[in-house]
């Protein structure tokens, strides 16, 4: 009975040893802390001493050298108050030598006063002349002052502060950016923060970071500890696909961490559509295109004076319009665009103006005239930005601006476009309009100044040649659409060239008569209006 009640004692004992055991282990990293607390203790304080030492020393520099400055003016000052002194004196001196001459005229002979009289005039014009040169004012007014830096005493404890930084990984944070494109680089900052959610002020050499690709692939990471509790990371993501970043400090992932970064393509494959859409055979000359809600989209048909609207899965749902010149009539309808409200513009070009229907089709309103005794020019692309209404008008040279009740705004681009065509906006909210008669994409800030243009006239590697449509997607790619050329050249977002598909024919991805615009699905295909192959081209990416 004694033996199985020592066993059940030694077994209770068990966890009893083990706690004893782990707290020997944290009492010697907390006395090993304690001690490297003492060291840290020190080595800041001569680190305070090496500062404070430095500061006096640059203190009593800068004392020294005021003082030098000081006795160097004084001295300058002095100087030029003697030589002021001296010619004021000596100018003095002469008046009264004549004043002297002239005393003695009065009580000397006739012809003694007749031999002065000469000498006295000359002497009088001379210093007269002298006097009148001479600055009578002191130099020496200009006073001198010593002016110290405002509030300096308040200033002194910013020149120094004590912080106790203990990196805490889970309040650590890095802002990553949620998509890069091929061959860009990735790079983004990691802030290391305490326990108590400040951030840190001395880096410590312990942030750890692993990318890899969705294949598994491991990709160099460059990370340089800024010093101050930063630390600056970059890499290059050369794969289409997802990055997996995990970013870790003392072990321990920080707050977000692993992260994701999504990587898309150059749209350097596209080459063939993967669908051709035509209305069931109707279309007759698809001019312009815009995403609403819901994927539903609408074509402008020049020919047929109206608009095909399409659904989300690219079937003909109805037909918007008729010819005529009647509200929610045209004749040669080009632009198109939807606002946030689903609510449809179209520019109405041999009517000269822009209608605004309802999403359901319902003729809303109208607007031409810009402002008394004039009207919009041949209105060709439109553009919906910032809850205004951008409208290319290609015989007026320039791009009206309107509200959304159709009230005049001002115009853009006046003087600078030859025959505007359809619009769009890039990343940087400035407007890109594809200037047909220059063959270039000409560039605006949305106040009308003039930036600079992309593309020069030609048929090669990022030339253009009588640009007509426009599209920008998510990612600041630009995508252009050129008659002259039969094809879509592509340039990225600093405007370099990237990439172009397309030829003359009626064959998959060849073009006849591109006079029509593009765009991008909410999906991110692109959909290109191949006006004279009666026919709008998908491509997706």
């Amino acid at each position: 009975m004694a033996m199985k009640q020592r066993k059940g004692l030694e077994k209770m004992m068990e966890p009893v040893e083990k706690m004893i055991t782990e707290l020997s282990t944290a009492c010697k990293k907390v006395s090993s802390k304690k001690d490297k607390i003492g060291m840290q203790a020190k080595d800041v304080e001569k680190e305070i001493d090496r500062y404070y030492d430095d500061l006096h020393h640059r203190l009593q520099q800068q004392r020294d050298e005021l003082k030098k400055e000081l006795g160097e003016v004084t001295r300058q000052k002095k100087k030029e108050g003697t030589l002021q002194l001296e010619q004021m004196e000596s100018t003095q001196a002469q008046l009264e030598s004549v004043r002297e001459l002239h005393g003695a005229m009065k009580n000397g002979s006739d012809q003694e006063a007749m031999l002065m009289k000469k000498q006295v005039v000359d002497n009088v014009k001379r210093l007269s002349d002298d006097y009148n040169k001479l600055d009578t004012q002191p130099v020496l007014l200009a006073t001198m002052e010593f002016v110290t830096v405002e509030d300096y005493k308040n200033s002194i404890p910013q020149f120094g502060n004590l912080f106790d930084d203990d990196i805490c990984p889970v309040n650590c944070e890095a802002d990553l950016p949620q998509w890069v494109i091929e061959g860009e680089k990735i790079q983004f900052e990691v802030l290391t923060k305490n326990q108590n959610n400040h951030l840190c002020h001395k880096g410590e050499g312990k942030v750890v970071i692993q990318a890899q690709t969705s294949r598994g692939d491991m990709i160099p990471v460059d990370i340089k500890d800024n010093k101050d509790g930063s630390y600056s990371v970059s890499l290059v993501a050369n794969e289409v696909g997802e990055v997996k970043l995990s970013v870790t400090i003392k072990g321990q992932q920080i707050k977000g961490s692993p992260f994701n970064v999504n990587v898309h393509a150059t749209y350097t494959a596209i080459n063939r559509p993967s669908k051709v859409v035509n209305g069931d055979g109707k279309m007759g000359a698809p001019r312009g295109i815009a995403f609403g809600r819901n994927g539903m989209w609408a074509v402008t048909d020049e020919t047929n004076h109206c608009v095909w609207i399409f659904d989300g899965q690219d079937r003909l749902v109805r037909k918007l319009g008729s010819h005529g010149s009647g509200n929610g009539q045209f004749i040669r309808p080009l632009g198109i665009a939807f606002d946030d409200r689903n609510c449809l513009y179209v520019s109405d070009i041999n009517n000269h103006r822009v209608q605004k229907f309802e999403g359901s089709g319902a003729y809303l309103l109208q607007f031409s005239n810009k402002k008394k005794g004039s009207r919009t020019n041949h209105p060709l692309g439109v553009m919906v930005h910032n809850n205004e209404i951008y409208i290319a008008e290609s015989s007026g040279n320039c791009i009206s601006v309107f509200q959304f009740d159709g009230r005049y705004c001002h115009d853009i681009g006046s003087g600078d476009l030859s025959y505007p065509y359809y619009i769009a906006f890039d990343t940087n909210n400035q407007l890109l309009v594809a200037d047909y008669g220059h063959h270039c994409i000409s560039i605006f800030t949305l106040d009308g100044n003039y930036v600079g243009k992309i593309g020069t006239q030609g048929s090669g590697r990022g030339q253009l040649s009588h640009p007509c449509g426009i599209a920008t997607d998510m990612y600041g790619f630009i995508f252009v659409t050129e008659y002259g050329n039969s094809r879509v050249s592509i340039f990225n977002k600093d405007h370099v060239f990237i990439h172009s598909f397309g030829s003359s024919g009626p064959g998959p991805g060849q073009f006849a008569s591109l006079y029509g615009t593009i765009a991008f699905s909410p999906a991110g295909d692109i959909y290109v209006c191949d006006k004279g192959n009666k026919r709008i081209q998908i491509f997706s990416t």
